[in-house]
């Protein structure tokens, strides 16, 4: 039998290249158009913050670098050491870092001398300073201080202004100071030469754990809370940048909360941050910080917090009474919105 003409014809190959081409171009259309309806996702914005030193008490900061809180609100954040407080403040003023994280009243100071920082965040809310005794000390109170050595950071350290105020305030006699590199003050006293230390963690608990004794505990002479470590600005960066300052203050909100909900995770964070140190004794100084509530449960910085802060540097001189007002140096509006 004869085939039929339609089962002998076979397809040109100027047919199939053509309709493979069609087919390539209408797929490759198809992706290029769903490409376009897709939103562009933008680039995280570059932020610099400069920390006065690598501190445990800085928990909050690190929280929201290490789990990402930061880039969850399109923030690409660098942090920087500065070394001081007054190196940071200048990093900011300089225009080197959009914020800078050291006591609060560093920035007023520098405010005093033509500056334009503001506080908008909290971070420490509590005095982190203790006085340890060694173990075979007999002292157990201020009063036994009379006529003894006690080592302290050297100045400005606000642990050394708040030694200084209790002893006055206390009628305390005789106490030699001893001022020492912030981080070596247990050192002169386990050479003898000073017979207790004002100190931060996690010192306290590296103490602790060999057997000193807290004689003195600063955080309840402040129950009303005090404004220890703070984030500042230029007023110059809220004005041109508010959305990136109200995005930075929210992911420092959304990290002091979960320090708050999930010690264990602070505690991982803290651990990795500090590799060099007993793993038990950052874990345990995590604790005390939280306990304590040295860690800012929130960013806001009110208005108590503020004074208490100003009172110090108003009676060791620093700052003449009358000078700074709270709403000359704090712009709360960040974080009250960031618990909204």
């Amino acid at each position: 039998m004869k085939q039929s003409l339609v089962s002998q014809r076979k397809p040109s190959s100027f047919s199939v290249l053509t309709l493979n081409r069609f087919m390539l171009g209408a797929a490759t259309g198809a992706v290029f158009a769903m490409a376009a309806s897709q939103p562009a996702v933008a680039a995280p914005e570059k932020v610099v913050v400069y920390q006065a030193f690598q501190s445990i008490q800085y928990l909050p900061l690190y929280v929201a670098i290490d789990k990402g809180l930061f880039a969850q609100n399109g923030l690409d954040v660098q942090k920087v050491t500065a070394g001081s407080g007054a190196q940071g403040v200048a990093a900011v003023i300089g225009g080197h870092a959009d914020f800078s994280l050291q006591d609060p009243m560093t920035a007023v100071l520098a405010n005093l001398k033509g500056a334009t920082l503001v506080n908008v965040a909290n971070v420490v809310a509590g005095v982190p300073v203790w006085i340890l005794t060694p173990p075979d000390s007999a002292l157990k109170n201020p009063a036994d201080l009379a006529g003894k050595t006690v080592s302290t950071a050297l100045p400005p350290s606000t642990s050394t202004y708040l030694l200084q105020r209790l002893i006055k305030e206390e009628k305390v006699a005789g106490v030699n100071l001893n001022t020492v590199q912030i981080g070596t003050e247990l050192a002169p006293v386990s050479a003898g030469r000073a017979e207790a230390a004002a100190i931060y963690e996690p010192q306290v608990d590296q103490g602790i754990a060999s057997g000193y004794k807290i004689l003195y505990a600063f955080p309840k002479a402040y129950p009303g809370g005090y404004a220890f470590s703070t984030m500042d600005t230029l007023a110059a960066t809220i004005k041109s940048k508010p959305a990136m300052v109200a995005a930075f203050v929210k992911s420092v909100a959304q990290a002091e909360a979960l320090i708050q909900q999930s010690p264990d995770t602070a505690k991982a964070v803290a651990v990795a941050e500090f590799p060099t140190l007993d793993k038990k004794i950052v874990e345990t100084a995590v604790d005390r910080l939280i306990s304590q509530k040295i860690y800012a449960a929130n960013p806001d910085i009110s208005q108590q917090a503020f004074r208490n802060a100003l009172d110090l540097q108003e009676y060791i001189g620093n700052i003449k009474p009358g000078s700074v007002t709270y709403d000359s140096a704090v712009d709360d509006s960040f974080a009250k919105a960031s618990a909204k």
